[in-house]
């Protein structure tokens, strides 16, 4: 297992510090959610700088955000109210009333559903529907939340375009660059690789396997794309946590009649976000990954806002040089 997939972010945006990445990066990530296309270009840029430097290419994984449900523009708190209104509004500032720009989450949602905000983080049920655009909610779960974080219900199905005006601005902003690649987020059967390779003209295209129904169509997505990834963040969210280590274990028994690459994402070191060494489960967890046949692993927090990318940078020179 030798590839490595470094998310930049604030904790690592410098120049020095993607120099430090790349001394173990095979490819960064950008985590197109969270910029705007002009920031998408700077980062691109300064990645292009130190690849001209180094005399080396430095691939970049343009990580789309896709067709996800997510909240509006709203305050960052650190434990939403107990009681809180769900409104189809672009933004909010009451942290008690969260804006969902979607109707499709009025329309479907009941009494009694539960919602998951912020990869799980936040859960409500449903108690009431005041009105067509209006959704009454108690917190059974608190945490924090705040603007663009994902939303969804584990029995509705929110239907939205697959390529949103989003996505197509960061592509844009990505084909100005020599090899950028795209993960495309939230695929379900594989035809969604028609919908994306016209914009971005033979790039590299990559499957994100983020929702429990794409895991009964990995031949599909193997064919269609160039990569899959086993994101385990948001399929955490999407599927219940129990479930998670019997739909990675189905992912990995797939792997002999899968030609792609093959990799896992989701805190593989998560606790190296605050911490400069990986927990003792984390280091068993790294082999068993490797032994199963994953291709390599995708940093997400470790290096986007953790406090040691230094740390983590060494501890993967040493971990698998041994």
């Amino acid at each position: 297992m030798r590839d490595f997939v470094l998310t930049i972010g604030p904790a690592s945006a410098g120049r020095e510090t993607i120099r430090e990445m790349a001394r173990v990066a095979t490819r960064f990530r950008l985590n197109a959610s969270h910029l705007t296309p002009d920031q998408i270009t700077g980062h691109l840029g300064q990645v292009a700088d130190l690849s001209r430097e180094l005399g080396r290419p430095l691939p970049v994984v343009l990580d789309l955000q896709g067709a996800k449900v997510r909240v509006g523009d709203c305050p960052v708190v650190e434990a939403v109210p107990a009681r809180v209104e769900l409104r189809l509004a672009a933004a909010s500032r009451d942290p008690a009333v969260i804006p969902v720009p979607h109707e499709a989450v009025f329309a479907l949602t009941g009494v009694g559903d539960e919602l998951h905000l912020n990869d799980r983080r936040v859960v409500l049920r449903v108690t009431a529907r005041p009105g067509p655009d209006r959704l009454l909610a108690d917190c059974l779960v608190t945490g924090p939340l705040g603007p663009g974080k994902g939303l969804n219900c584990p029995h509705r199905a929110y239907e939205l375009p697959r390529v949103t005006a989003r996505d197509a601005a960061a592509i844009a902003a990505g084909m100005a660059f020599p090899g950028v690649e795209f993960a495309v987020s939230f695929v379900q059967d594989g035809r969604e690789a028609a919908l994306f390779r016209p914009l971005t003209a033979g790039r590299r295209l990559i499957a994100k396997v983020e929702r429990p129904a794409a895991l009964a169509a990995l031949p599909a997505l193997d064919a269609a794309f160039d990569e899959l990834w086993l994101c385990r963040g948001d399929l955490g969210a999407e599927a219940e946590l129990r479930d998670l280590g019997r739909l990675q274990a189905e992912f990995v028994a797939a792997f002999p009649r899968l030609r792609g690459p093959k990799l896992l994402a989701g805190e593989v070191l998560g606790s190296m976000v605050r911490a400069p060494l990986p927990s003792r489960s984390e280091i068993v967890h790294l082999y068993d990954v490797a032994q199963a046949g994953f291709d390599g692993i995708v940093l997400s927090d470790e290096t986007a806002i953790g406090n040691h990318v230094a740390a983590v940078v060494h501890f993967l020179e040493g971990f698998f040089q041994a």
